[in-house]
């Protein structure tokens, strides 16, 4: 189960998905910018999400974007 933090990176990538097309990427300073997170807590929730698959990101690690199970993950939580 994600926790609210993954939640909120999860969701906001799917509508990236959704308004942009596959894969939604998003730099991590648009992510940062964009949610009531700590910058750490993103970079956290980031890691376990890249963990689990559900987000890849980048070479450089400055961006980030759903992996296919990521959005159906997304597409799961309740809004």
């Amino acid at each position: 189960m994600p926790t609210s933090e993954e939640k909120e990176i999860l969701r906001l990538l799917a509508r990236e998905w959704d308004i942009k097309g596959p894969p939604g990427i998003l730099d991590i300073s648009d992510l940062v910018a964009a949610l009531p997170l700590a910058p750490s807590d993103i970079l956290a929730a980031l890691k376990d999400l890249f963990t689990r698959g559900l987000v890849d990101m980048n070479r450089l690690k400055t961006s980030a974007f759903l992996t296919p199970e990521g959005y159906d993950a997304a597409k799961d939580i309740d809004p």
